[in-house]
């Protein structure tokens, strides 16, 4: 385990949270031989990226792209690093980290080929995956009231997921009793993070700085992203936010810089992609710049696994 800790850092940049080491111990033990697949028949969900690692593929192979890619969507922020995969319109999970070199963060997720809306799915990959399954539950609940020549089916699969949640729960750092649509409403988007958000960002994270170095645009949120969306207003904005980095508020550029990000468009990207890197370098987020500038180089390679062949996707 040390020396697969040591391989992550080195090719990521940063340590991974402990609790994606307590969680691959947990798919090792649901299936010994294939641990990247062990939610698969469950939750359709597939474990990728780091865990990939872990599971060995990488060792002995120079993939031709650098290991930030690997499982990196069109779309994710830098501070999104994928450790899920779901089956349906590019359903992804990741650590949302603020700041790589403090493993500080959530799990969030998103599909990448609906709205670019980032969800908090919980403070570890644990809770993450048990807000799946309650809700999968919560699903399969409805479908089977619905639809009552299909019931035994729906049970089944139900049964399924009340096998999974003890073996989930010995796992958890707290006691959570509710099931399906009770827990979603009590902890769905919840995470530790969510107490320190100083400003909201369009694609719903927000972002997470000293409060002495943030200050707001002249425009509140609804209007700032309406505006976004005009080239005519974007050059005062962004000369707004240079103009606060300079003063010592780089959370201002932050922000604005996640906004354009997730308004999309040339020049709010080319904007974007200068403020983000602006803003990380004077927080001290390396990490987080050179994703940035690595995905900025890279970002319409054909697939999201780094090591397919070549034209595959």
């Amino acid at each position: 385990m040390s020396s697969r800790r040591e391989q992550l850092r080195a090719l990521y940049g940063f340590n991974f949270p402990d609790d994606f080491f307590r969680f691959w111990q947990f798919v090792n033990r649901l299936r010994p031989l294939e641990p990247l697949n062990a939610l698969q028949e469950t939750l359709e969900i597939t474990l990728v990226g780091p865990f990939e690692v872990m599971a060995g593929r990488f060792d002995g192979r120079t993939p031709r792209y650098s290991q930030l890619l690997h499982w990196r969507y069109y779309d994710d922020p830098p501070e999104f690093f994928t450790v899920f995969a779901g089956s349906t319109d590019g359903l992804h999970w990741g650590y949302y980290l603020d700041d790589p070199g403090l493993s500080e963060g959530c799990v969030a997720y998103y599909y990448a080929r609906d709205a670019f809306e980032l969800s908090v799915a919980g403070d570890n990959l644990f809770e993450a995956v048990r807000l799946q399954l309650e809700m999968s539950w919560r699903d399969l609940e409805e479908y089977r009231d619905e639809d009552p020549d299909y019931a035994a089916e729906y049970e089944a699969d139900m049964q399924r997921l009340d096998d999974l949640r003890p073996r989930l729960q010995t796992y958890a750092t707290s006691d959570r009793p509710e099931i399906g649509e009770e827990y979603f409403a009590r902890y769905g988007g919840l995470a530790t993070r969510n107490d320190h958000i100083v400003a909201e960002t369009r694609e719903g994270m927000g972002i997470i700085v000293p409060p002495e170095q943030y200050r707001p645009l002249s425009l509140p949120d609804k209007q700032l992203w309406a505006a976004l969306r005009k080239t005519d207003k974007l050059e005062r904005l962004v000369q707004e936010a240079r103009q606060a980095l300079r003063q010592g508020h780089p959370g201002t550029a932050l922000k604005l810089g996640k906004d354009l990000w997730a308004t999309g468009g040339e020049h709010q990207t080319m904007y974007a992609y200068e403020l983000l890197d602006a803003a990380y370098a004077a927080l001290g987020r390396e990490v987080l710049r050179q994703v940035l500038r690595t995905h900025r180089e890279n970002r319409d390679l054909p697939s999201v696994d780094i090591l397919l062949p070549e034209g595959e996707e």
